[in-house]
C-alpha cells in the first residue's frame, strides 16, 4: 500500500479511479483558474501559474489506465506510430 498526499487529502494507490478523479478535479481548477496567482506592482498586474499541466495530464492517464486495468477493462492506445507510404 503506497499513498500519496494531494493538498489536504491522503488517497491510496491501490484504488487509481479516486486518485484520476482527484487529479481531474485538480486539473480542472487550475484551468479555471483557481491555481493561478495575481501580482500587481502599481498600474501592472501579472497573473502566473506553478503548474505543469502536461505532467499532470500524464498522470491523470497513468491512474485512468490503471483504473480500467483493475476493473478488468482493457487500456486503449493513446499514441500511434505514423507511416510512410510511397507509390
Amino acid at each position: 500500500m503506497t499513498s500519496i498526499r494531494i493538498r489536504k487529502d491522503v488517497l491510496d494507490t491501490d484504488d487509481p479511479c479516486a486518485v484520476a478523479e482527484k487529479l481531474r478535479s485538480i486539473r480542472l481548477a487550475i484551468v479555471a483558474g483557481g491555481q493561478a496567482e495575481r501580482v500587481r506592482f502599481g498600474e501592472e498586474e501579472v497573473e502566473y501559474s506553478r503548474a505543469n499541466i502536461a505532467l499532470l495530464e500524464r498522470e491523470i492517464a497513468k491512474f485512468e489506465d490503471a483504473c480500467i486495468l483493475k476493473n478488468g477493462g482493457r487500456v486503449k492506445r493513446r499514441r500511434y506510430a505514423r507511416r510512410i507510404r510511397f507509390g
